[in-house]
């Protein structure tokens, strides 16, 4: 099978006028989210150092570097915006196939406001960027087991494809774009709670471009790179791909973005719906951080490889920290960015409670990231037992957010960055996507934090 080319046939001929209009309105919200990320990111762990670094580098000013107040290249503006967007740990991913929204759209972005593309144009990359990554990561998910860090590898060849698409390379350019980006990419699972973590998606971003750039400019790469025996594909997985057939024979039947779950937590994936299922029972019951006991959690054997942090040290670790997830859920009212913060981290009335929790991993539910449910046992200071299994978190597939219950996402990233004017007209620029006529309008109405 032609699945490298074919890809690169699919890609360049994606036209807006041919998506469906569900998946041209998720695809502007799934873009309000991301955005909102980048723009409040480098306020996160990394954000001063990725800033210093992107100055460091010079060159051309071509795309701003969101909250840095300067342009950078485009390569390096993917790379700060997607760091950024990353280390808020709001990044919105579908599984199994283990990608992300936020791989992809610090770099469209970049790209576009670069360009001047329309917003029909950022759609198209978006969509058909998309499909490639997830694609991929379906056929790949052994990958995850043996520990890559799929959103990241995979990313790589999808930002590429975007890119390609954006650039408006033609098929065999676009197939050499994901060539190029197969040698590239990369991304480790165990690095979870460090920022080389957080890195991995502003490294895609800047691979990505790279290689669509230097597609364009006439470099190639194997066209067969992904399917071939000695390809990326059996590489990654120890030659365990997963019918390989389905990237092309099931391409937009449905588009993978459907199965993209907005997160309402700044923290992993995996800690999103214990965390809702743990409000639910404090408010149904009115508990105090007091009235627990202890709290066991039984999980598969996969949610430990990235929940890996009972007793975190720094804001990222206790982003994958369940003890310290629990604890937000029942000590405050919302769990947002500041109960990350080292502030939290070390208050006495959270390390009291992380004891608490504990994390039971039953090996005999199997290995994957996706179709288990954990069991959450409540025990409270009488002695009751309340147990919990939810099923799915508020905002994940099958139940999508609209645009406008995303909305408070967005605005609890920007509403102290930028000036409220600002803030409503990019809300009503990103409603209107498919028919905004430049994104770099977009973009100066984001950057306006450098002049609040």
């Amino acid at each position: 099978m032609e699945i490298s080319q074919g890809i690169g046939e699919r890609v360049a001929g994606t036209r807006i006028e041919e998506l469906p209009q569900a998946a041209i309105d998720y695809s502007a919200t799934l873009a309000m989210s991301a955005l909102g990320a980048m723009v409040s990111g480098h306020r996160c762990t990394g954000g001063p150092e990725t800033i210093r670094y992107v100055k460091r580098q010079g060159g051309v000013p071509e795309a701003t570097v969101l909250g840095g107040g300067f342009k950078a290249s485009v390569e390096l503006a993917g790379l700060a915006n997607g760091t950024f967007a990353h280390a808020t740990e709001y990044e919105d991913d579908s599984f199994p196939e283990a990608v992300s929204s936020y791989t992809l759209f610090p770099p469209i972005f970049a790209l576009a406001e670069h360009l001047r593309s329309p917003g029909s144009r950022v759609i198209e990359a978006f969509v058909a960027g998309y499909e490639a990554q997830a694609r991929i990561g379906l056929a790949c998910r052994e990958a995850r087991r043996i520990g890559y860090m799929v959103l990241s590898l995979a990313g790589s060849i999808g930002v590429a494809a975007a890119a390609a698409k954006l650039l408006g390379l033609n098929a065999k350019q676009t197939t050499h774009a994901i060539s190029i980006a197969a040698s590239q990419g990369g991304g480790i699972g165990y690095q979870t709670g460090t920022t080389a973590h957080i890195l991995e998606m502003g490294f895609s971003a800047r691979n990505g471009i790279t290689a669509a750039f230097m597609a364009a400019e006439g470099m190639t790469g194997q066209l067969d790179v992904l399917e071939a025996p000695r390809g990326l594909m059996n590489m990654i997985t120890g030659g365990k791909v997963e019918a390989p057939e389905k990237i092309l024979e099931d391409w937009g039947n449905p588009y993978r973005i459907f199965e993209i779950g907005i997160k309402s937590y700044p923290c992993c994936y995996h800690l999103q719906r214990i965390i809702e299922a743990t409000f639910e029972l404090k408010r149904e019951r009115g508990l105090r951080p007091e009235d627990i006991r202890n709290v066991d959690v039984e999980v598969n054997a996969f949610f430990p490889t990235v929940v890996q942090h009972p007793e975190p040290r720094t804001e990222i670790e206790s982003q994958f920290s369940l003890p310290h997830s629990v604890a937000i859920a029942m000590i405050e009212d919302d769990v947002l960015p500041s109960g990350f913060s080292r502030k939290s981290i070390e208050d006495e009335r959270f390390r009291s409670f992380r004891p608490k929790v504990k994390t039971i991993v039953r090996e005999d539910w199997g290995w994957a990231p996706t179709g288990w449910t954990p069991r959450i046992t409540y025990t409270l200071a009488t002695g009751e037992v309340i147990v919990r299994e939810p099923k799915a978190a508020k905002g994940q597939p099958p139940a999508l957010l609209g645009f406008d219950e995303c909305i408070p996402k967005y605005r609890g990233c920007v509403d102290d960055l930028l000036p409220l004017e600002h803030v409503q007209r990019s809300i009503e620029m990103l409603r209107n996507l498919r028919n905004l006529p430049d994104t770099s309008a977009l973009v100066a109405e984001v950057s306006a934090i450098h002049n609040k």
